[in-house]
């Protein structure tokens, strides 16, 4: 059963449009799963038309319906990322990458020009990452096995969010490999002399 959910604020900026990618699809992953989640978003959604419906009209620019006619054959920008599928093998597509000893990373998403990056991020059981915090939000959704840090335990579908503000280290529990989607933006900030060492040879 899952336990962890995306924050009302997440939730929301998830419904409307407005939440930084590539934050969306660690969320999708997690609403895919989640009935609850689902069904905040199906009333934010409607909280949001009615809001839409509300509203005065407004005239539109003389040439709208020409720019926008114009956009019509417009190529899409070949460095759209393709959608995320919810299945970790839909997902695990690429090649795993040695972090440390019983950790590996994916790359999804490689770090863009807002300074995020979308991962995959597995680990053996007992093994945890290097204490960290970060310099901007994270969002992970657990594909398989759990984990957990100073906010709790986390397994299959739960969702933890994070900034700036907190610090911690996620550790593998006992049972199944744990693997883990992760979106984060800006830089891992890591506690030690050890993690400020390995932090700029796996690029995070």
């Amino acid at each position: 059963m899952i336990g962890h959910h995306p924050s009302e604020l997440t939730l929301l900026g998830y419904a409307a449009g407005t939440l930084a990618e590539p934050h969306p699809r660690v969320v999708a992953v997690h609403v895919a799963r989640c009935a609850a989640c689902r069904a905040v978003l199906r009333r934010a959604e409607e909280a949001g038309g009615v809001l839409l419906d509300s509203l005065s009209p407004a005239s539109l620019a003389p040439d709208a319906l020409a720019r926008t006619l114009a956009r019509l054959n417009t190529p899409a920008p070949i460095d759209e990322p393709e959608p995320v599928a919810v299945t970790l093998d839909g997902l695990a597509k690429g090649r795993w990458r040695w972090l440390g000893p019983n950790i590996a990373m994916m790359t999804l998403v490689p770090r863009g020009p807002n300074d995020s990056r979308l991962d995959l991020i597995r680990a053996a059981p007992g093994t945890g990452l290097l204490e960290h915090s970060h310099s901007d939000f994270e969002t992970t959704c657990v594909l398989q096995g759990a984990f957990d840090d100073v906010t709790g335990k986390y397994h299959v579908g739960d969702f933890a969010e994070a900034d700036g503000g907190l610090a911690h280290r996620p550790t593998a529990l006992p049972g199944e490999e744990c693997i883990c989607l992760i979106a984060t933006g800006g830089r891992l900030r890591a506690r030690g002399l050890l993690g400020r060492l390995v932090r700029p040879l796996i690029g995070m």
